[in-house]
């Protein structure tokens, strides 16, 4: 076979993978296929775009046992939570994200939710300081601080679950399972995280990325 019928071949190859047709004439130069085939292959090997994380229906999120979800407990001093380890997480939700985060209806249920069950605690705004706070010892958790930022990329929407599902031992924050549904859950957590807050908060990555390093180091 000469050089020619080669560089066809392969282009043929090429266009029925659903590859960008280009002409090789250029190529038909090459003294060995061999070299040819190495540059042909630096091209489809090209590293492809990241993923987009999972974000599984509320249902996949309720069909957790809740004792799954590990229970996370207070360390004194320790006020930027820190010492989460989200490598407990069950199954794959490490690594899932929120599905309600942008369904304005769920995030309208959210608020709703987040009056009844939260407010009292961490106030209207999410600043934590409600009426409650008084009796709060640690205080309820400011959903505005730039740590909270980091928790609104996977792994932090399965902490929130988690937290939300099981409480915080050591804290005055309880296990809401009993009085949530999965869904209700999602949704207060979707409103919580799109609580106004600076540019510069929301857009905080420092924490995300060190959740994410607890479970894939």
């Amino acid at each position: 076979m000469n050089e020619v019928n080669e560089v066809t071949e392969v282009n043929e190859v090429a266009g029925a993978r659903g590859v960008h047709r280009t002409s090789f004439t250029s190529f038909t130069s090459i003294t060995s296929f061999t070299s040819f085939t190495c540059l042909l292959g630096a091209v489809f090997l090209t590293p492809a775009p990241a993923a987009q994380q999972a974000c599984p229906r509320p249902a996949t999120w309720a069909a957790t046992r809740d004792t799954l979800w590990p229970l996370f407990e207070h360390r004194d001093g320790d006020d930027r939570w820190a010492h989460l380890d989200a490598s407990h997480l069950p199954g794959a939700s490490a690594t899932w994200c929120n599905p309600l985060a942008n369904d304005s209806e769920a995030i309208r249920a959210g608020r709703s939710l987040y009056t009844s069950w939260c407010a009292s605690c961490h106030g209207d705004l999410g600043k934590g300081d409600g009426p409650g706070v008084a009796q709060a010892d640690p205080p309820p958790y400011d959903f505005t601080r730039p740590e909270f930022a980091g928790l609104r990329e996977a792994p932090g929407p399965g902490v929130l679950y988690a937290i939300v599902t099981r409480g915080i031992a050591g804290t005055m924050m309880r296990s809401f399972d009993a009085d949530l549904s999965g869904w209700e859950r999602l949704a207060v957590i979707a409103y919580v995280s799109q609580l106004p807050g600076a540019p510069a908060i929301r857009n905080s990555r420092a924490w995300a990325d060190t959740l994410r390093a607890r479970v894939h180091p």
